[in-house]
């Protein structure tokens, strides 16, 4: 779908932080197999839009400047911000929209429920919106 994944060290590090959740295996692999490569951080200013962005977010939005590439965050304050630095922004939401319109996944609404029991949050009006692109409407 993307083919590699560039991924900053301070985002790996967020998310290897506990390193035995399972998530976090699944990540080591996708990094131990090439299918994410892990770039140094690039802490150069991303603009002064970014006062409250954790470290993960400033160094993914610097790469995905100096790449000129499309930059996936789900942070609200950080779409904002990289999508006023004129990036291409995308979400965990729109992967999977995207995955189920590659046929890659059958369906999106179990992801989301599994996501959102996860404690990732999403408004109501975005998982309506969300199923709606994905034509899975309610």
């Amino acid at each position: 779908m993307f083919g590699t994944l560039l991924v900053p060290e301070a985002v790996l590090s967020e998310c290897l932080h506990i390193s035995t959740c399972p998530d976090a295996k699944v990540i080591l692999q996708a990094r131990d197999t090439g299918l994410l490569e892990i770039r140094s951080d690039q802490l150069a200013a991303v603009g002064d839009n970014s006062p409250a962005l954790g470290a993960g977010e400033l160094v993914a939005i610097r790469l995905a400047q100096t790449l000129n590439c499309l930059v996936l965050v789900d942070d609200k304050l950080a779409r904002r911000v990289a999508a006023s630095a004129d990036l291409r922004v995308i979400g965990t939401a729109g992967v999977l929209v995207m995955a189920k319109q590659q046929e890659r996944i059958s369906a999106v609404a179990p992801l989301l429920h599994i996501l959102q029991t996860s404690g990732y949050h999403l408004a109501a009006d975005l998982v309506e919106r969300i199923l709606q692109l994905a034509g899975e409407q309610k």
